[in-house]
């Protein structure tokens, strides 16, 4: 029996690793105190001493999972180690354990210190932008770094920091006494210790999630305070390296999107072609060429209209068509919808959020077989081409508001690089607002713009905002009183799948319009109604409550672009027959709201010019008044459509003729360009 594990060594064993892992998370909480003495502005954080508070406690969670999972091979190796039963080979593992733990802490702790030297530079903790270390000029990137700190004391106090890493491993290893009495118990009966592993296991999974709920803890936690900073001491640089890694491996490299589209080594022919100009005539700098001014208007100096865009999610137009007094499905929204500019022929920058909300912040279209840019090594560029830059420069405030986490797909990140001043999530709002798993239901959000709104800063507002109610689970607040929903046979007919489902997606469909719609009757009514513009979009429409076939194309990414101009500033020719996509919401906007400013985009004013519109998306998808073309550059392939002149928004098969090589041509040079100005910026 001499040789065996006693239980008195293994109850030792678990009570001092525990103990172990204890000390290093209380040193990571150590990291984070002085990671906020250091780049804390405690004027800034004046009043928000309980959200502080939460942020230490919040990343005690974060710093937790990483500790755990360090603790998973830990885990697993004593469960093999426990059932060989022979004490060399447990004593041969806690020398494992020591070196182990050694080793992965002191890999912990150095990310750790470069992200403090991250933070400092980027204010930001570490994103893919530390990737440009293998990809920039290393050498003169390494003596930079030489020439700015000092390397001695930095080395010195990493190898001291790595020995108190070693101690702590070794002190609580040889804590663990091998007493002579201990090796002549008897072994430990079966099902203790079945139980005693399972529960170690299940501790260290849960521990390893973060969380209790239906998802593990993860960056969009952190969004628990209306101030940046409070959030971004929640996390570690662990934690956002190891995302930054998931964005790395899962951006395509190697897909050369300019050659795809026929412009290998002659970008310059893109720009071209989409200028309808010679290439002896383009501007060196190749950017310059796509500078465009708005019309000098005194009318707008003098007012400063303030700027709304609401982007709904799943608010797609081919429901709108069925709306009557028994099948309710716009609500308040009708009133506005009757009485405003709105646009039909309108086509979703992307098939999902994340891509259509970027074409919208950023002026470009969504490019073929790309990361988003907001997960992408391009996250952390500016650029010149940001939509809310002209606004900035015009001395608004600018403001991103999503009424999830605001950590969701990096927009915390992304969305100030997208130069909007002020970035905030549910987090930052009244923690008595109602909620469902996706965050605030739309009615707080839009609450919440009102109050930014109403802020008295001396300054117009552009804010671009993103709902998050109309998706599934379908939930609605307890207090809101659906309207009249009955469906009609015709409707019912069309419905493929759960009926019960479609009529929950209905109620939320409805319930964000006639939210909506309650906003902007509120904002029409307030002293804002002659001095705001409002534009209302879907992030793309919905698949789950109708097949569509081929000749549906036009509609199955169609979405409605409303948009309210106060009397005064309605000097425009409206045709609503226009066609145009997401891209074109900020153009728009820019020649209604902005007098004599400069501004960069691909997008054209949809009051402008409209003869000749064409509207496309990421999905391959371009139209105009006479046909449609689903293209795949991939492939290398396109189906080619003319309008039924017989039934609208209906497409019949054609050949490929003049205005669908036109509409393909015009597609290719602005992806070129898009990807170009992503690349280059």
């Amino acid at each position: 029996m001499q040789n065996k594990i006693s239980f008195h060594l293994i109850a030792a064993s678990i009570k001092n690793i525990i103990l172990m892992n204890v000390v290093y998370l209380i040193c990571m909480s150590i990291f984070r105190l002085v990671f906020f003495v250091r780049f804390a502005d405690m004027q800034e954080l004046q009043g928000l001493t309980y959200d502080i508070l939460r942020a230490f406690y919040m990343g005690m969670r974060f710093d937790l999972v990483v500790v755990s999972y360090i603790t998973y091979l830990v885990t697993l190796t004593f469960t093999i180690v426990w059932i060989i039963n022979n004490l060399k080979i447990y004593e041969q593992w806690l020398k494992f354990v020591k070196f182990y733990y050694f080793t992965m802490f002191s890999l912990a702790f150095f990310i750790l210190c470069v992200d403090s030297g991250f933070y400092s530079y980027f204010k930001s903790h570490i994103n893919t932008v530390i990737f440009g270390v293998l990809e920039d000029d290393t050498k003169a990137l390494f003596t930079g770094i030489a020439e700015n700190y000092n390397l001695p004391i930095i080395s010195a106090g990493l190898v001291a920091l790595f020995g108190v890493v070693y101690f702590i491993a070794s002190f609580f290893i040889k804590a663990i006494n091998f007493p002579i009495n201990s090796q002549r118990e008897k072994s430990t009966p079966f099902f203790l210790k079945f139980g005693i592993i399972l529960v170690l296991i299940a501790l260290n999974v849960i521990s390893a999630r973060g969380s209790f709920g239906l998802f593990p803890l993860g960056t969009m936690d952190a969004d628990i305070s209306p101030n940046i900073f409070v959030n971004k001491l929640c996390l570690n640089g662990i934690t956002t390296f190891q995302e930054a890694i998931d964005f790395r491996l899962k951006e395509n490299n190697d897909y050369d999107l300019i050659s795809a589209v026929g412009y290998s080594g002659d970008i310059e022919g893109a720009f071209a072609e989409f200028l309808n100009v010679k290439k002896e005539k383009l501007k060196k700098k190749l950017i310059d060429n796509l500078k465009k001014r708005t019309p000098q208007n005194s009318l707008i100096d003098e007012i400063k209209p303030n700027v709304i865009i609401i982007v709904m999610e799943s608010f797609g137009s081919d429901l709108i068509q069925y709306n009557s007094e028994s099948f309710n499905i716009l609500g308040e929204l009708k009133k506005h919808f009757d009485s405003d500019y709105v646009f039909y022929n309108f086509l979703s920058g992307d098939i999902g959020t994340t891509g259509s909300l970027e074409t919208i912040m950023l002026n470009i279209p969504q490019r073929l077989k790309a990361k988003f840019i907001s997960q992408s090594k391009y996250a952390y560029h500016e650029y010149q081409f940001a939509a809310a830059l002209p606004y900035k420069k015009a001395g608004y405030e600018t403001i991103f508001l999503y009424g999830g986490d605001i950590g969701w797909r990096n927009m915390s990140s992304f969305a100030p690089r997208a130069e909007f001043d002020f970035v905030e999530g549910q987090g930052s709002m009244d923690p008595g607002y109602e909620k469902n798993q996706w965050g605030v239901y739309d009615e707080y959000l839009f609450d919440h713009i009102y109050k930014k709104l109403s802020q008295n800063t001396g300054k117009p507002k552009f804010i671009l905002a993103m709902t998050t109610t109309n998706h599934p689970p379908y939930s609605l607040p307890k207090n809101y009183n659906k309207l009249s929903l009955i469906i009609s046979k015709d409707l019912d007919k069309k419905i493929v799948g759960d009926k019960k489902l479609s009529r929950m997606r209905f109620e939320t469909y409805q319930y964000s319009c006639q939210k909506v719609g309650e906003l902007i009757t509120r904002i029409k009514k307030s002293k804002f109604g002659q001095n705001t513009l409002i534009a209302v979009t879907g992030d793309h429409n919905f698949w789950d409550v109708f097949n569509y076939s081929n000749e549906q194309l036009g509609v199955i990414d169609a979405v409605p672009f409303y948009l309210y101009v106060p009397n005064k500033l309605k000097n425009y020719k409206f045709n609503p027959e226009t066609f145009g996509s997401h891209l074109d919401i900020i153009s728009t906007l820019y020649n209604l709201s902005l007098s004599g400013k400069e501004y960069i985009s691909l997008g054209k004013n949809m009051f402008a010019n409209t003869s000749n519109s064409i509207a496309f998306n990421a999905d391959g998808i371009i139209m105009d008044k006479d046909g449609l073309v689903k293209c795949d550059i991939e492939k290398g392939t396109a189906s080619y459509y003319i309008w039924d002149q017989n039934h609208p928004q209906m497409l019949l098969i054609s050949e490929a003729d003049e205005n669908h090589n036109k509409m393909i041509k015009y597609y290719k040079t602005v992806l070129a360009i898009a990807e170009y100005l992503v690349k280059n910026p």
